[in-house]
């Protein structure tokens, strides 16, 4: 055929969609099961799907017609994928803390640095942020694996800065003096606790 297919583009834009989806549901499981071989290869799958399709579509066409439109369409939906894949990637990691001689590092979307002297309690809670209620979304993320990270706005709590699965406990609470008080957990509750017990020996609080 001299024209490339317009069933044929449909139909295959849309089973492009129908694995991308596919994909990135697996990448949610392999993100909250820590199978970082898994991880790996299912972006590499987000990635290269959409561009061998575009270098399969852009084959088919004769040389006389212009090519432009197609693989315009096809590299977006491949960014698109890509960008949304790479979200989620960061959403689920789960946050790394680092403590220095003044201050707690937690590193990941969202992340700051908090000084010990705006520190003015530290807390071991034996529930989840589930139990305790999270709340309102006002500016953070929600994705799969009960990850929640960011700005909320709870009812019982206040106005808070989450890193946490909401339905992991228990949860470390740090009360700030100027800012939003922060609750942070794992996956792991041995590794919540192991976290208090190091900040409790090194943060000075009042």
């Amino acid at each position: 055929r001299d024209l490339i297919d317009k069933r044929e583009l449909s139909k295959a834009a849309g089973n492009l969609m129908f694995r991308a989806a596919l994909t990135l549901a697996l990448l949610g499981l392999t993100i909250y099961f820590k199978l970082s071989w898994g991880t790996i290869v299912l972006m590499v799958i987000l990635i290269a799907d959409p561009i061998i399709l575009s270098v399969r579509m852009s084959a088919k066409m004769p040389k006389t017609t212009s090519r432009g439109g197609i693989i315009v369409a096809l590299v977006f939906t491949a960014v698109t994928f890509i960008f949304v894949g790479g979200l989620l990637f960061y959403g689920e990691k789960e946050p790394v803390v680092n403590i220095s001689d003044h201050q707690i590092r937690i590193a990941g979307m969202y992340g700051l640095s908090v000084d010990f002297s705006d520190i003015s309690s530290i807390s071991l809670i034996g529930k989840s942020v589930a139990d305790l209620g999270a709340g309102r979304r006002t500016n953070g993320y929600g994705g799969f694996s009960e990850s929640l990270k960011g700005h909320f706005d709870s009812p019982d709590l206040g106005k808070v800065l989450l890193f946490v699965k909401s339905g992991a406990s228990p949860t470390l609470w740090i009360e700030r003096e100027s800012q939003e008080d922060i609750y942070l957990n794992f996956k792991d509750g041995e590794k919540t606790k192991a976290l208090y017990q190091e900040l409790k020996g090194v943060v000075p609080v009042k």
